[in-house]
């Protein structure tokens, strides 16, 4: 499971601010929940917080037990259990662990995954919509291009702006988990998916036609590479830049948990 930058973002403020913090993970399920082993939601000491785990009762529980984890400096559990057996939701447990401004929040790091990092190549006005919906999701969004357009890209979280085109492809790539390529230029689209196909990511999409799609499959050899994804995105039947973005989005996501 990756973690979601907010997390990040919120532990940063409150550093910043000097407040003790508590982390409630999700560490035991059984039967349906909405929530997954490894789930998180943070609270600070002015009880602010980041990440849903469920209903409102939860969520005060949650609340409640923070506090109380700070207060006494201990580490607290508690169980969720459904109330009524006919909703057929099932049980999960959860850890409430404090941690400290003036320890220098002492293990914080050991609770900590990596984020979920998402390439984008090419920085036009179609990008706005991919970059806000993977922040929306708590991706770390990176954007490359020869010509970087800042107007359309300044929500991403990093800029890498090429020299040349070819500059590509002796960047190491591998740090990344996913990548799509929307740079509307064949010849352009070409180097960047030989740079990729180096790499050992997970997810790699590239927009265009159906009929140049088959050709670059044939072309670099990928009719059986499951990394590979072209036409991008899933068949959601739109066809604005929103939801060509949430198609994208919703297949990264549907790979990135092997449904795919």
């Amino acid at each position: 499971m990756f973690l979601d930058k907010k997390i990040l973002e919120f532990i940063k403020n409150c550093k910043n601010r000097k407040l003790d913090i508590t982390i409630t993970t999700v560490v035991e399920t059984f039967g349906s929940t909405y929530v997954k082993i490894g789930n998180m939601m943070l609270v600070n000491s002015q009880n602010e917080f980041t990440g849903v785990l469920g209903s409102p009762f939860l969520q005060n529980k949650i609340l409640e037990l923070s506090k109380i984890s700070l207060e006494k400096k201990e580490i607290n559990f508690f169980e969720s259990i459904a109330k009524d057996e006919s909703t057929g939701h099932g049980t999960s447990k959860y850890k409430v662990e404090p941690f400290f401004y003036d320890e220098d929040y002492k293990n914080l790091e050991k609770n900590l995954k990596k984020t979920f990092s998402l390439l984008i190549f090419g920085s036009g006005a179609h990008v706005t919509s991919l970059i806000l919906m993977a922040n929306l999701l708590g991706w770390e969004t990176t954007v490359i291009d020869v010509e970087i357009h800042n107007e359309f890209v300044k929500e991403a979280d990093r800029l890498i702006e090429l020299k040349k085109l070819e500059d590509i492809l002796s960047m190491d790539l591998n740090s990344f988990d996913a990548s799509v390529i929307l740079s509307h230029s064949p010849k352009t689209d070409d180097i960047y998916l030989k740079a990729l196909i180096n790499s050992n990511m997970n997810y790699i999409g590239m927009m265009g036609n159906k009929k140049n799609m088959q050709r670059i499959k044939q072309e670099f050899g990928l009719q059986n590479d499951k990394r590979f994804f072209a036409p991008i995105g899933l068949d959601i039947g739109g066809n604005t830049h929103q939801a060509i973005a949430l198609s994208i989005c919703a297949q990264i996501e549907a790979r990135k948990n092997k449904k795919i």
